[in-house]
């Protein structure tokens, strides 16, 4: 494989996992020797024009909008702040505080929705964040952020309203659920 293939195939693994991944790790699962990795991530970094790029800290690399898209990006941004969060982000927010941390399809199943693109902007806004998933490496929980707890005037979690009593009837309906089940 030449480098300009790799070069393809480490972009396509940085757009699809959608987070840094450092050299060795790339290495590995192209199969292929730490140096060609840094080969084609030169191949990468020489390619101008596009509205992504690798950003490289010497330790891990990532794609993030070229600077020369910065401003539609800000502008889009802007408008996204802009709007409510609204009844899907309350729903949404309320599910990772009493529940969380949870997976995206957890989330989905609460709401009984799609939360896709619910869940993408309240990451914009610094109010959930995605964290690895111990249990499955392939999926990701989202948590909330010290923001979303500073917005809402709360330390802890169990600051709010309701939380034990909002905890205790979420396990019986758990509980009933996985009775249903068998």
């Amino acid at each position: 494989m030449n480098d300009k293939e790799l070069a393809q195939q480490i972009e396509a693994l940085l757009f699809a996992l959608g987070r840094p991944l450092g050299r060795k790790e790339l290495a590995a699962m192209l199969g292929v020797e730490t140096r060609a990795v840094e080969l084609a991530l030169a191949e990468l970094g020489s390619q101008s024009g596009r509205g992504v790029v690798c950003v490289d800290d010497g330790k891990e690399v990532e794609l993030r909008a070229a600077p020369e898209a910065a401003k539609l990006i800000e502008r889009v941004r802007k408008e996204e702040f802009a709007r409510e969060i609204g009844r899907a982000g309350s729903e949404a927010l309320a599910a990772v505080l009493y529940r969380g941390p949870l997976t995206r399809s957890e989330i989905d199943f609460i709401r009984g929705v799609n939360s896709s693109q619910t869940i993408r902007t309240l990451l914009m806004r610094g109010l959930l964040r995605r964290i690895p998933n111990p249990k499955d490496e392939r999926s990701f929980l989202y948590e909330p952020t010290t923001e979303l707890m500073a917005q809402l005037g709360i330390a802890h979690q169990d600051e709010l309203p309701d939380y034990a009593e909002v905890q205790g009837k979420l396990a019986a309906l758990e509980d009933a659920y996985k009775q249903a089940e068998v």
